[in-house]
């Protein structure tokens, strides 16, 4: 993705769903993180919008972090990875696939249990290989870690809230728009709120 926004970038916006919002999320912060004095108009994308969007997560190398000298219980974190990336919909095997690229629940599995847990210092627990760590995107000192118009399609019976709202409180609340629908983790859908969705994405665009 990154290849293909320095190929043909960058972008008027973004429009990304559960985990393509995350991923679309996670390209924004890592721009950000790394080029902090762009103009909008030299970042990936001047404005995004996030459908059940699932939290970004964050990979660093050991190396490069200041980290807490004990491991922590990891065994929550873990079944959570699991429940994630071991759920049906990412194991269906996918047509037009090469078969090298299609999903190893063994492989997955035996990843996910070679893991351990330990602690960024500022206290932030993530999971790890031995030389790379993960952990989800958090808020630090109040400030947003995206600060660019975004719109915000989620359902509030949601109960998990790494299905838009832990996205939403990562965005900059001056610039965030919500629109909520009571599909759950589906698409909205019905020509009413269709036209609604098409006419809050115009605005986010236009004020990006």
């Amino acid at each position: 993705m990154e290849e293909l926004i320095e190929a043909e970038g960058p972008f008027d916006g973004v429009l990304g769903y559960s985990g393509g919002a995350a991923l679309a999320a996670e390209i924004i912060i890592r721009d950000a993180v790394a080029h902090p004095f762009k103009l909008p108009d030299e970042r990936p994308f001047r404005f995004a919008v996030f459908i059940n969007g699932a939290s970004p997560l964050r990979c660093f190398r050991l190396e490069d972090e200041e980290l807490q000298e004990e491991g922590i219980d990891s065994r929550a974190m873990l079944a959570e990875a699991e429940s994630m990336f071991l759920r049906p919909s990412a194991l269906r095997r996918k047509d037009g696939v090469s078969e090298e690229d299609q999903a190893d629940h063994g492989a997955m599995l035996a990843l996910l249990r070679g893991l351990k847990g330990r602690k960024l210092q500022d206290g932030t627990p993530f999971v790890t290989d031995g030389e790379f760590g993960l952990c989800r995107y958090q808020v630090l000192n109040g400030e947003p870690l995206i600060d660019m118009p975004t719109l915000h399609v989620r359902s509030p019976i949601e109960e998990d809230e790494h299905h838009g709202l832990h996205l939403l409180g990562l965005c900059d609340p001056g610039q965030a728009r919500e629109f909520h629908h009571g599909y759950g983790h589906d698409f909205p859908r019905g020509r009413t709120e269709m036209k609604k969705l098409a006419q809050l994405i115009r605005e986010v665009a236009e004020s990006s």
